[in-house]
């Protein structure tokens, strides 16, 4: 038992502290987006997932951010059950102009398997779907934050 307490007590600060440091950027991201500093695709989005093959949903945010080799970073911040909630980070290739863009990629999540994702993205709005190696088959839809 005391082994299980010396795991437990650093996973729950370590998640403390990725949800904190995910709100942070969030509140920036939207002061950014709201003061006209980002254009799709980057920038703050918000809205729900659903996973088709088993019926769980839940609320998702996402923030959108370029990086220096000309992929996208895309953090998001999912709820699942009453009580759950977690973060976590891709980067995938952004195609696309004219005010329409495509991400689509693989990334490992380690013991959550294989995500994939194809996404279009517009001014006001993100459109994706997604998968994994465990079968789960969903759908994320967002848009801007009010």
């Amino acid at each position: 038992m005391k082994n299980l307490s010396h795991l437990l007590l650093p996973l729950i600060g370590l998640f403390l502290c990725s949800c904190g440091t995910f709100e942070r950027q969030w509140k920036q991201s939207v002061s950014d987006y709201q003061d006209g500093k980002v254009a799709a695709p980057a920038g703050p989005w918000v809205g729900s997932w659903s996973t088709k093959t088993n019926g769980h949903t839940g609320d998702l945010r996402a923030i959108v951010t370029p990086d220096d080799s000309g992929n996208y970073k895309f953090h998001y911040h999912a709820t699942w059950g009453k009580f759950f909630s977690g973060a976590y980070q891709v980067k995938f290739p952004v195609t696309g102009s004219g005010g329409r863009y495509r991400a689509d990629g693989e990334k490992s999540l380690g013991v959550f398997g294989t995500f994939g994702h194809k996404a279009t993205i517009t001014r006001n709005s993100f459109q994706a779907t997604y998968s994994n190696k465990k079968g789960d088959l969903g759908d994320f839809s967002m848009k801007r934050p009010e």
